[in-house]
């Protein structure tokens, strides 16, 4: 479900899906039920990396509705994300919250246990994984 309003990153952001032929996936378990049907996410590009042949990047677009509490995961690699638009609060076990607003960039390490809050606004997210060729893209936690 994409936030209706779009800011002057949306153009580049239709580029890219049309470039990568975007896949849609979306948070799910083990037997691929989907768990928040009404978040939005597509896969815009999933390639090897040049010189790490064991290695892959995922670049995704992620739409969050308001007042969306993904559950709680982790990804076997590193993960960043770019807040396009909205906001969203990154939630890390044991660590401190990180408010991200539009135009703010977050990294998440390897295997760090979050989830991700928005408010009355939702977000719209571009996000990168870089992990093993192969792994999952994401691990559900309790």
């Amino acid at each position: 479900m994409p936030i209706a309003k779009r800011s002057p990153h949306s153009s580049l952001l239709s580029a890219l899906i049309w470039l990568f032929c975007a896949s849609p996936f979306s948070f799910a378990q083990a037997d691929d039920a989907p768990i928040l049907p009404a978040v939005f996410a597509e896969n815009l590009l999933r390639a090897a990396i040049t010189g790490a042949p064991d290695k892959e990047v995922i670049v995704s677009r992620v739409s969050l509705p308001p007042q969306t509490k993904l559950p709680w995961h982790w990804h076997p690699g590193e993960e960043i994300f770019y807040v396009i638009e909205g906001a969203v609060t990154l939630v890390r076990r044991g660590l401190p919250d990180v408010p991200a607003r539009v135009g703010d960039v977050q990294k998440i390490a390897p295997k760090t246990i979050h989830t991700g809050h928005t408010g009355d606004e939702g977000a719209e997210l571009v996000i990168f994984r870089v992990h093993k060729v192969g792994e999952p893209e994401r691990y559900l936690v309790d």
